[in-house]
C-alpha cells in the first residue's frame, strides 16, 4: 500500500478532499479510521455516497486499520488515511503502525479548544495526542489544499 498522506480533517469526505486531494495524489482509496463511525451505518452510508466513484472508501476501526497498514494488505494501491482527530493516529501508533507524518487540514472549534492555526482548533485531548505523536518522531504539518505551502507545526503541538 502506498500511503501518500495521513490527513486530519474533521469534515472527512468533503469538497477539498474530493476536488483537490484525490486528484492531486491520484488516490485509489481513502481509508477513514474512526472507532465510532465504523459502527454507525448512517454515517458510513453518507460518507460512501460523498466519495467519488473512481476512489474506493474503506472505514476501519483503529485496531483493524493498524493491522492492515502493518501487513500492507493493499500494497500497490494509492491510499490516503483520513481521520477527524489525531487520536486514532496515536492509537494506531501504539498498536504498531507509526505514520511517517501527519497533515492537518481543518479541525473545527469545539468547547475547550485552543486555536493554533486559522482553521485548526485543538481540544486538550487532541493536543496531548499530537504531543505524543511529536515525541514519537512523527512530524505534524499544516496544509489545507495541495497548492498551499506545507508548514511544519510540530513545535506548536509539544506539551
Amino acid at each position: 500500500m502506498a500511503i501518500l498522506d495521513v490527513r486530519i480533517d474533521d469534515r472527512l469526505i468533503h469538497g477539498q478532499v474530493c476536488g483537490f486531494w484525490i486528484p492531486h495524489y491520484s488516490l485509489e482509496r481513502i481509508a477513514i479510521v474512526d472507532d465510532e463511525i465504523v459502527n454507525d451505518e448512517i454515517r458510513k452510508t453518507a460518507l460512501k455516497f460523498g466519495c467519488p466513484e473512481k476512489c474506493k472508501l474503506s472505514i476501519f476501526s483503529t485496531v483493524k486499520a493498524a493491522d492492515k497498514f502493518i501487513r500492507k494488505i493493499d500494497e500497490g494501491i494509492r491510499v490516503m488515511i483520513l481521520c477527524n482527530s489525531p487520536v486514532p493516529i496515536l492509537k494506531m501508533a501504539k498498536l504498531g503502525y507509526k505514520a511517517p507524518f501527519v497533515t492537518v487540514g481543518n479541525m473545527s472549534t469545539k468547547p475547550g479548544a485552543t486555536q493554533i492555526r486559522k482553521t485548526v482548533f485543538v481540544s486538550p485531548e487532541e493536543k496531548a495526542a499530537f504531543a505524543e505523536l511529536v515525541e514519537m518522531g512523527i512530524p505534524i504539518y499544516s496544509q489545507m489544499v495541495p497548492n498551499e505551502a506545507r508548514e511544519d507545526i510540530s513545535e506548536l503541538l509539544r506539551n
